[in-house]
C-alpha cells in the first residue's frame, strides 16, 4: 500500500494515493513513511484536523526514535492547537 502510494505521489497522482496512505495507517503500519506523508499532505492543504488524527495515530503505531515521536507530538499539537483557534470568533 504504502509503496503504491509513493508510486502515484511521484506520478503526481496525489488524491489516488492518500487512500493507499489511509489504509496502511489503519492496518496500525509500524514505519513513518505513510504516516509522515499524511502529515506532509494534510497540512499542505490546511486539512488540520487530519494532520492532527494521523499524528496521533504516529505516536501509537510507529517504531522510531525520540525525537521523531516528539515530531508527531508537536505536529498533533499543533493541528489541534491552529483547528482551535480557528474557530474563535473575536
Amino acid at each position: 500500500m504504502y509503496l503504491r502510494g509513493q508510486n502515484l505521489e511521484q506520478i503526481l497522482q496525489t488524491d489516488e494515493a492518500i487512500p493507499l496512505y489511509e489504509e496502511a495507517v489503519a492496518a496500525r503500519f509500524d514505519a513513518a513513511g505513510p504516516y509522515d506523508r499524511l502529515i506532509a499532505i494534510y497540512h499542505e492543504r490546511e486539512r488540520l484536523e487530519d494532520v492532527a488524527r494521523i499524528a496521533a495515530a504516529a505516536i501509537s503505531n510507529v517504531r522510531t526514535f525520540d525525537d521523531k515521536r516528539a515530531w508527531y507530538e508537536s505536529m498533533r499539537d499543533d493541528a489541534a492547537g491552529a483547528g482551535d483557534r480557528r474557530g474563535a470568533e473575536f
